[in-house]
């Protein structure tokens, strides 16, 4: 969110438009040092302190200012926003769903469907939506009763960081990174501890196909450090020594990871758009991913597709048939795969930020002019 805020704010600012952000500060939590009580200090800055402030802030703006909800998580600050012109941006409705009882496999505590329903009550009061998937906007009009007066969908706008790069130089700047030699590629996978990620079925598919091969690529799996669950099933591989996990890395890490890799493997369950997907295509980088939306939106036909483990607690055979997938795009000819790069290429002009950003400029005219 923090990225999507600066290229709104960044965007507009280039346009021409005042901007202002508008988020909870340390007001009261910068005088504590004590863990337990910080953490009740920001909830004192963020819940008392801060519509305080939304309130005092706005008496200050003309009449005709947009004000923007950046994710529909924020929903709980859309009453001090809901009789003035507004705009909610909506990314992902796992964390609602979740608390509806909707994924089973993701259990939601008694205080977090309490915390889900605020947020609810809020944004389902706003009156424009736009979305960053057309998945996300179908989701978003089956909860709401009644439909918006303006509703959108405009993809992400990709971070021209992600580029192609020289497969050489950035598989031996990522063997340096990792003290391992990874010159002769690696199977790839980007994404945080979420249950949706789905890196316990990055895992048990690595050991499938490495099973079922006589090929000993390694596995990077960059993001958050793994949680006890993603351990046990590390320490289980028979091909643990291949599995490398980097840990928040930096940018150029990141960048080099993609440009390197030989495969990235994205099985995830569900997404609100898919980053990683577009990321990896920018970076000329093949692709296996879930054949369900947003996936394939962001994939296109660039994508190559692996059905979703609905199965989460039987992923064996999952993994078996997905395994012959990867094994297939590793064995294909160097006309197909230059093929399936330029096809990326093409298809992550889609998600090009200045064209992106002239789309939601038009939105937001059409919402202030009515």
């Amino acid at each position: 969110m923090t990225r999507y805020t600066e290229f709104l704010n960044n965007g507009f600012q280039e346009l021409g438009y005042d901007t202002e952000v508008w988020a909870p500060k340390n007001i009261l939590a910068k005088y504590s040092n004590h863990k337990t009580i910080k953490k009740w200090l920001r909830y004192v800055d963020t819940f008392v302190c801060f519509p305080f402030i939304i309130k005092r802030n706005s008496k200050k703006q003309p009449t005709n200012t947009l004000y923007v909800l950046i994710d529909q998580s924020l929903g709980m600050w859309m009453p001090f926003i809901e009789k003035k012109i507004h705009v909610v941006h909506c990314h992902d409705f796992i964390a609602l769903k979740s608390a509806l009882g909707r994924i089973p496999e993701n259990k939601t505590s008694w205080s977090g469907k309490q915390y889900q329903n605020l947020i609810f009550n809020g944004f389902s009061k706003a009156k424009n939506f736009l979305c960053i998937s057309k998945n996300t906007e179908n989701e978003l009009l089956t909860f709401l009763k009644k439909k918006p007066d303006h509703i959108t969908q405009i993809y992400n706008a990709l971070d021209p960081l992600f580029k192609p790069g020289n497969t050489i130089a950035s598989r031996n700047l990522v063997s340096e990174y990792l003290k391992t030699d990874v010159r002769n590629g690696y199977l790839l996978h980007v994404g945080g501890g979420d249950f949706y990620k789905n890196k316990k079925g990055v895992i048990a598919l690595y050991d499938q196909w490495r099973n079922s091969t006589n090929k000993v690529l390694p596995l990077l799996l960059v993001g958050s450090a793994p949680n006890q669950e993603i351990k046990t099933l590390y320490e289980a591989s028979p091909f643990k020594k291949d599995i490398h996990f980097l840990i928040r890395v930096e940018n150029y890490i990141l960048l080099n990871a993609y440009q390197g890799a030989s495969l990235f493997l994205f099985p995830s369950l569900a997404e609100g758009f898919g980053w990683p997907i577009a990321e990896a295509m920018a970076c000329a980088c093949p692709v296996i991913t879930t054949n369900t939306a947003p996936m394939n939106e962001v994939g296109g036909n660039a994508a190559i597709y692996i059905e979703p483990c609905i199965t989460p607690n039987n992923i064996k055979p999952w993994a078996s048939k997905a395994a012959k997938v990867v094994d297939t795009t590793l064995n294909l000819s160097d006309d197909k795969l230059l093929s399936l790069r330029k096809t990326g290429l093409e298809q992550v002009k889609k998600f090009d930020g200045e064209s992106i950003l002239i789309e939601i400029e038009s939105f937001y005219k059409s919402i202030i002019t009515s």
